[in-house]
């Protein structure tokens, strides 16, 4: 009953809280953030572990933007307990863990119902929050790089990489 009670009040707040986040009030220059980046993090769902998604997604994103990018995950199926406020939220310390590494960019690969996925990319501050599906709280990012709703999550990760290397490779095409 009491984890009944929980799971509707996390529920709740959590839509709540996303309905009334506020929109990006500046904009950002994507270019100049994907020449500077330093550090991604990648939010991975409950279905996608980081073995699964290393050839395919993470090994192309360093061939993309070079070595010296740091690469982290999030992956929600880890997310402790001891690392949770009583309600399931994400502890304040939790979150300075990532803030104290500068997040350039948050690429996040949950499912489009996913609202936790959405506040924490939401709370953490980084200059780029991009997303692969449309969701009922985009306001959270300030990029959707979208395929049809069909597509498959492989297709959406090679969607993605795509639009990376063209930017990247935009960018360099103007340097010359």
């Amino acid at each position: 009953m009491i984890n009944f009670l929980k799971r509707f009040i996390f529920k709740k707040y959590l839509n709540w809280r996303l309905k009334r986040w506020p929109e990006h009030k500046s904009a950002v220059d994507f270019q100049e953030v994907l020449n500077n980046l330093k550090h991604v993090l990648l939010i991975l769902p409950d279905t996608m572990d980081l073995e699964a998604i290393q050839r395919p997604f993470i090994s192309p994103l360093y061939k993309i933007f070079g070595d010296q990018v740091k690469i982290s995950t999030f992956e929600k199926k880890n997310f402790r307990k001891e690392d949770s406020t009583w309600l399931g939220l994400p502890k304040k310390q939790y979150l300075d863990m990532f803030q104290s590494e500068k997040i350039d960019m948050i690429v996040d690969l949950s499912e489009a119902n996913d609202k936790f996925s959405a506040y924490v990319c939401g709370l953490l501050r980084a200059p780029l929050k991009i997303t692969l599906k449309e969701r009922p709280f985009d306001r959270v990012y300030n990029l959707s790089i979208r395929a049809q709703e069909a597509d498959s999550s492989e297709y959406q990760l090679k969607l993605a990489l795509k639009y990376f290397a063209d930017l990247k490779n935009l960018n360099q095409s103007k340097q010359n």
